[in-house]
């Protein structure tokens, strides 16, 4: 059973000082708006209150019973105990607070003297905010198991339910009156003297913000989040956005929401996959702005928009809004109330640079409080993506939210996910002298069978290969301005692209180790690879087993020196030609033996198998002519 807890968010009113010459006793209503879904709220009348004075110059006195519950809490049993906030008047009943009284203060005493004393009864049943989904109203509906969980045993009476998200407490006497909700929180104290309306300001905008990649899938195929990933480059990756949005902060009603997010030069988003959801249902109707490179200016239809015929589509009806600022940051603007027109913003020069959301007065908030925002997007990496573990380079993405509400606006602090990216090196050498190899042919697979290739290309510097883009989830990722491998080393592609004949190929899984021995393959996903020697070196032994390395485990700086135009040497520090390339990444050591030189043709081997025959022979035959001599004697 959830407890009831209270944190005092509305300043107590001034009590007042004087003695009512007319007192007016009655009954009036307390109605809370921005009442949260599925939550209890519950009144404490902590004084009784009465109108005085004429009907030009009213005013309210309070006073207490003493056999209220709280008499005894704030002034004794005797009515004699000193309270440092308020003066009781044991002739009268009178209270009235005491002057110089911190509200802050007073706020604190009487949130504990509710948290200490679970036993208070409230004035009336609490009032559960259910959402009836039939008529999208709250009703007055609550079931057994939320009657017992929240220890009530009527249903809930004596107040009446207005639509969403408003709830209200009815026929109750005048007084000064403890809101508490089942949140934990107090929504106010006030005097319903004879109607108020209080908004329940407890719920902060902008809470549990949570930026997210996936990281697998379970067994249900329902995918798993987390904050890092490991990607190969051409391979998609998907981020989602979370928060919880309320209508208010404090008493101010939030007109919209933004979301801010910024990525590295390495992540390509697709912003045509773009899904929006508040509270669990999808926003169908998004509208595109870019303010930078390709199509800068041109608004376009997002989404889902098919229940609108084409020409009676209307911006000022989208659900949410998104703006590409350059190409590493975008935004989305979701409008929090109802009846919104989007107005251009101009530059000096007439270029549309942003636009700016309008709101009718009086606009209605169009979404329960509190609500789960949700946004998720394809991205892919791309070719320039910095290889290794990194906190941040640049496969980096981070997200933040804001609101505003009457010009003014808060937001979250950003969070960030990072996606790495990893590559793997071999060299080969002389198992006898440490000599480096040049001329080793491996092909690069993703199985232990060696059936399942993985395409590469050259890159300028020989020896190093990166993943190819061709046939990667990057093909299905638009925008002209993605850097693809095949794009970056399109002039390295022409001789690599050929089968042995010499017949042009779609892809190859070939790499060749250099004079300096190494050989090394960037853009690929954590996990395990396997490179299968087709050739070795002239004069070597071939591997019998493919070689497996790990990508993304045990990483250590691998060196290469080439020159300005890629081309390797074997040596171990710079000299002044060839310049140090340090590569972090997963790498192993193969020693190849040399072969057994088997006889030939005029060698010296021939020599010494004709001498060892002839000996061979002539020993035979002599012992066969003894052993013939042997047996004539002994018959």
């Amino acid at each position: 059973m959830k407890k009831f807890l209270s944190i005092i968010l509305m300043m107590a009113l001034v009590l007042s000082m004087s003695i009512p010459v007319f007192a007016n006793e009655g009954t009036g209503s307390i109605t809370i708006t921005n009442a949260t879904i599925g939550e209890a709220y519950t009144v404490y009348k902590v004084f009784d209150a009465s109108l005085t004075g004429s009907e030009a110059a009213k005013g309210v006195a309070y006073s207490i019973e003493t056999d209220s519950q709280f008499f005894k809490l704030l002034f004794g049993a005797d009515g004699k105990a000193n309270n440092k906030f308020f003066v009781y008047n044991s002739n009268t009943g009178d209270v009235t607070k005491k002057e110089g009284v911190n509200d802050s203060e007073l706020v604190e005493y009487l949130t504990k003297l509710i948290a200490d004393n679970d036993g208070l009864k409230p004035e009336k049943n609490s009032v559960v905010a259910v959402k009836d989904a039939a008529t999208d109203k709250l009703s007055d509906y609550m079931d057994a198991e939320k009657q017992q969980e929240l220890g009530l045993t009527d249903s809930p009476k004596n107040y009446e339910l207005q639509n969403a998200p408003s709830i209200s407490f009815t026929g109750i006497p005048y007084g000064y009156y403890l809101i508490t909700s089942s949140l934990g929180t107090t929504v106010t104290i006030n005097s319903n003297t004879p109607d108020i309306q209080v908004i329940d300001k407890n719920q902060e905008p902008g809470t549990n913000f949570d930026k997210q990649v996936q990281i697998g899938v379970d067994e249900n195929g329902d995918p798993i989040w987390g904050d890092a990933n490991s990607a190969g480059i051409g391979e998609e990756i998907t981020y989602k956005i979370s928060f919880d949005a309320t209508n208010y902060e404090g008493d101010k009603k939030i007109k919209y929401y933004q979301i801010h997010d910024e990525k590295g030069d390495a992540i390509w988003a697709e912003f045509n996959s773009f899904n929006v959801s508040v509270g669990g249902k999808a926003l169908k109707k998004g509208y595109y702005l870019s303010q930078g490179g390709v199509n800068t200016d041109n608004w376009e239809f997002l989404g889902d928009w098919s229940d609108i015929d084409e020409d009676e589509r209307d911006r000022n009806d989208a659900d949410w809004y998104l703006v590409h600022i350059g190409y590493d940051k975008f935004r989305i603007t979701i409008p929090w109330l109802e009846n919104h027109s989007v107005e251009n913003v101009t530059d000096d020069k007439g270029n549309v640079t942003s636009y700016a959301l309008k709101f009718a007065d009086g606009a209605n908030s169009k979404f329960d409080s509190p609500s789960k925002v949700e946004i998720t997007y394809r991205a892919v990496i791309e070719a320039n993506a910095v290889i290794g573990d990194s906190t941040h380079g640049n496969r980096f993405n981070k997200a933040s939210a804001s609101w505003t509400s009457e010009h003014e606006t808060g937001s979250t602090p950003p969070d960030e996910v990072v996606t790495n990216v990893y590559g793997i090196g071999l060299l080969k050498d002389d198992s006898a002298t440490g000599q480096n190899l040049a001329g080793a042919k491996f092909r690069i697979y993703y199985d232990k069978e060696c059936t399942k290739p993985f395409y590469v290309i050259p890159t300028n510097i020989d020896g190093v290969y990166i993943a190819d883009s061709l046939g990667s989830d990057a093909e299905n990722i638009s925008g002209i301005r993605q850097e693809t491998t095949r794009k970056l080393y399109e002039a390295y592609l022409a001789d690599y692209l050929k089968d042995d004949e010499g017949n042009t190929i779609t892809q190859n899984n070939l790499v060749v180790s250099q004079i300096n021995g190494k050989l090394i393959i960037l853009g690929l996903k954590a996990g395990t690879y396997y490179l299968k020697e087709v050739e070795a070196p002239s004069g070597y032994n071939g591997l019998s087993l493919p070689v497996e390395i790990k990508a993304g485990e045990g990483i250590r700086p691998f060196y290469i020196y080439a020159d300005d135009n890629g081309r390797v040497a074997d040596i171990q520090e710079e000299d002044g030609i060839h310049k140090e390339k340090k590569y972090d990444l997963t790498h192993s050591v193969v020693h190849n033996s040399k072969g057994e030189i088997l006889p030939s043709t005029g060698g010296m081997g021939t020599f010494w198998l004709i001498t060892i025959g002839t000996l061979l022979a002539i020993g035979f035959a002599i012992f066969l002519i003894t052993h013939k001599k042997m047996s004539v004697y002994t018959d």
